[in-house]
């Protein structure tokens, strides 16, 4: 997620927790002005639904071509090693027609795409089906567990092919939403620092207005060169 946002994010929580702690919250609790504790309720309120937006940004795929590359090398992987399972059990048994089918090389596989790739690996699984009744299949590769996982990685990779793009988690557009809902909170927040400095009748509200101050501060909480920075905490069902 974009340093900035993480760091403003990181700061409207500070103000949170300094507001709510066990120390200011007597400072503001019934007190005038009233609208404090109405706003700083709505203002929480706010921020967990970014901070819940922020965590799907910082989890969330680029897009459908990258969930749509990594299915397609998947059930090219296992379509070839199931063919070449069955291009040798075809060879010990002497059946040259079917072995003509799948005596094939990894490059076939890659230059098919979409459909052509998804019924290609379907060919391949039905002679796996009909093949692993055989005698001496199962040592050769050809097991039930193997063509369970060309089966499901044939269904994934169909899926996400006809799947429309508002399918697959699209990390751009939850970034787009935490920066409209960012800016809202740091217009909120600037509401409510208007209302802060209003407490300062008592040597407790005084005390509030200066912790609220410096948890106003932003701190850089961005990362160096080569170090990956920490996800946002994950949103409490």
């Amino acid at each position: 997620m974009n340093d900035i946002l993480t760091n403003q994010l990181n700061m409207i929580g500070t103000c949170i927790e300094t507001a709510t702690s066990a120390e200011h919250t007597l400072v503001w609790n019934g007190q005038e002005p009233a609208d404090f504790a109405t706003d700083l309720n709505v203002f929480q309120t706010h921020y967990t639904q970014a901070r819940d937006v922020a965590y799907l940004a910082s989890t969330a795929t680029t897009g459908t071509a990258d969930a749509k590359d990594v299915a397609e090398t998947a059930l090219e992987n296992l379509a070839f090693q199931m063919a070449r399972a069955l291009a040798g059990h075809y060879r010990r048994t002497g059946d040259l027609i079917n072995r003509a089918k799948v005596n094939i090389r990894i490059g076939a596989l890659q230059k098919l795409r979409d459909q052509a790739l998804v019924t290609r690996s379907i060919e391949i699984r039905d002679l796996a089906n009909t093949a692993g009744a055989e005698p001496g299949a199962q040592t050769r590769g050809i097991t039930t567990a193997r063509i369970n996982l060309l089966s499901a990685a044939i269904t994934t990779y169909e899926d996400l092919l006809n799947s429309p793009r508002s399918a697959v988690v699209d990390r751009s557009m939850h970034l787009r939403d935490l920066v409209t809902r960012i800016a809202g909170l740091l217009e909120e927040l600037r509401d409510l620092d208007d209302l802060v400095i209003q407490f300062d009748g008592t040597e407790a509200g005084r005390r509030f207005i200066s912790a609220w101050k410096q948890s106003r501060i932003i701190i850089d909480a961005g990362h160096g060169p080569g170090e990956t920075p920490t996800p946002p905490t994950p949103p409490v069902p």
